[in-house]
């Protein structure tokens, strides 16, 4: 399809002057409510805050797809006979020209007010010799670079334009269309100069947020990544993870604390649950930006990095029906966790460190075969509403808040949809450190990108601290989040030659060459992403990267493929999806 019949049929979205406070006020080309007055700037605080959240009330539109373009196509989920026909299309590379879910205007709605907003900020607008106005023109700019980053990743090649679409005229113009790497190219030197400006507040009656707006350092550390910029990735996604101003770690008994200020960890995310003989505690993690603590109790900051919100009902706005795809009370939901998915945590082992008769810890370690990855257990859990009068009920799904208003139904909602987090941030790191690796043969790199799963502990202290008790917790590898103390591991989760041979080749006597530790490492990432990332919107997307990277559709093709299990491939789908240009959807 030509890239004006794209542009035209989407949309002309642009905020009206004086009325910028909801999806309602954009418009469409065709609608006889084209009038823009087009000498209109935003050159006050007031009127930047109103389009800001008129743009991320459009973001909301896209939302739902982003989880559902990004899980429905991948290896983690199976269709059952609940499944709707664009949802059982989409799972089988059916893109049939009606369905709901193919339909590009709403990103391109998200960009075009964008577009208006960012060339009628007045950026120069100053208070106290501050410019009071950048904080919003970055934070549109970030907007602006994920929402084209998705195109990218869903769409493959796509219409690229950044000026604002206010008549029907520039609807119908051609516009040059850009694969990833060609989106990259123009969207990276636009976050550049901007990237280390604070976001703005969010205010939302009793919310303060920053986390309502893609960090733009990790939108241009994910723009190097998927075009191949591996150095830059690394660099970009590693300066986040140690300098960004809102981390602040906090150790130390009372009075002789030390403060590690932008140090990014993950502790008081591992995942356990109680298990006879082996596992003896519960540790839970809420994704509702969550606030956890360190081994001293003292608060470090936030699992979630960003999020789109959604309303709760649907007279408030826009809500979300992922929730109802992935849980309902009696089973009907459409989507269910794929037979690999559950197999693959039923494949990993839990680690238990051994302790002392006084309690204190060892270096010795039980191997628990039969436990499983924890995160399985939590993700996944079914409803059980009990007659109880506290309407106590055991459920839990990373996407769906739970409530029970008449003491009989639950009720799910969705209420808002999660886009970065902190593991996600070192799972894209380790990736981009084992490619460099592999770029550079640099074994120490691909060392690196190993211990941000097993003891990331290694990467961010790679000469030791005189606080390591206090700190290891803290810094934990991405797997001892569903695995328990895997550094310990000496023989399963490790680098040595067997265990990479008995990985790739099955045979622990096989000799292996750098090039096999590296996909050793892909393999342990790749499977890292879909333990701790499942149901998030990011697994197909993934899929192809890795793919690509690798210069193996194979690699895609036989995971998803293998949905139902081992043993179980679809040979049709996988010798569909060799071919390249089914993974990405048709521009309608």
């Amino acid at each position: 399809m030509k890239s004006k019949s794209i542009i035209g049929a989407a949309l002309a979205a642009i905020f009206t002057l004086g009325v910028t406070t909801s999806c309602e006020d954009m418009f469409d080309i065709d609608s006889s409510r084209v009038i823009i007055e087009n000498e209109h700037n935003l050159n006050s605080t007031a009127d930047s805050a109103y389009t800001t959240l008129g743009i991320l009330q459009s973001m909301r539109q896209i939302a739902d797809r982003y989880v559902i373009l990004g899980e429905v196509r991948g290896d983690l989920v199976e269709i059952n006979e609940y499944t709707k026909t664009s949802l059982r299309n989409l799972s089988e590379f059916n893109f049939e020209e009606d369905n709901e879910y193919l339909n590009v205007r709403d990103y391109y709605a998200v960009i075009n007010n964008c577009n208006y907003a960012l060339a009628k900020i007045d950026t120069t607008l100053s208070r106290n010799n501050e410019r009071v106005m950048v904080d919003e023109y970055a934070a549109i700019l970030g907007i602006r670079a994920w929402t084209y980053l998705q195109l990218g990743i869903n769409y493959g090649k796509v219409p690229y334009y950044t000026t604002p679409i206010t008549t029907v005229e520039e609807s119908e113009r051609e516009y040059p269309e850009l694969d990833m790497k060609g989106l990259a190219a123009e969207l990276i030197p636009q976050l550049i100069p901007f990237v280390d400006y604070d976001l703005p507040i969010f205010v939302n009656q009793s919310n303060i947020s920053q986390n309502v707006y893609p960090p733009l350092q990790l939108v241009l550390a994910d723009l190097y990544l998927w075009s191949g910029d591996y150095a830059n990735a690394c660099a970009t996604y590693l300066d986040y993870m140690t300098t960004h101003p809102h981390f602040n770690l906090q150790y130390g008994p009372a009075g002789n604390a030390e403060i590690f200020r932008g140090y990014m960890g993950l502790n008081g995310s591992s995942i356990q649950f109680m298990r006879s003989g082996n596992i003896t505690g519960t540790v839970v993690m809420n994704w509702d930006p969550y606030l956890y603590y360190s081994s001293t109790t003292s608060a470090i900051g936030y699992e979630n990095l960003a999020y789109i919100t959604m309303e709760s009902s649907s007279a408030q706005g826009t809500v979300s029906e992922v929730g109802s795809l992935f849980v309902s009370t009696d089973n009907t939901h459409p989507l269910n966790p794929s037979t690999y998915w559950q197999q693959l945590n039923k494949e990993q082992a839990y680690f238990t460190m051994g302790k002392t008769d006084d309690g204190s810890e060892t270096t010795e370690y039980t191997v628990n075969t039969q436990v499983g990855d924890q995160r399985g257990k939590y993700y996944w859990r079914e409803p059980m509403i009990t007659t109880e009068a506290n309407n106590s009920f055991e459920v839990y799904d990373k996407l769906t808040e739970y409530s029970i208003p008449d003491g009989a139904n639950i009720e799910c909602t969705t209420q808002q949809i999660n886009i970065y987090r902190r593991s996600i941030v070192y799972l894209r790191a380790a990736e981009a450190l084992n490619a460099l690796a592999n770029e550079t043969q640099n074994d120490s790199l691909a060392v690196m990108s190993f211990n941000l799963l097993k003891d990331a502990y290694k990467v961010f202290f790679p000469n030791g601290h005189f606080l390591e008790s206090d700190l290891r917790p803290a810094f934990i590898g991405v797997h001892a989040r569903g695995c328990g103390d895997v550094r310990l591991d000496t023989v399963n989760y490790t680098l040595k030659p067997e265990a990479i041979a008995l990985r790739l080749y099955n045979n622990p006597e096989q000799a292996v060459t750098f090039n096999d530790t590296i996909n050793y490492i892909d393999e342990l990432i790749i499977d890292e992403l879909a333990l701790e990332a499942s149901l998030e919107g990011n697994r197909f997307g993934d899929l192809i990267r890795f793919a690509e990277r690798r210069g193996e559709p194979e690699f895609l093709a036989k995971r998803v493929a293998s949905r139902k299990g081992e043993g179980e491939m679809d040979n049709d789908l996988y010798n569909k999806l060799l071919d390249k240009t089914l993974w990405y959807l048709p521009l309608k």
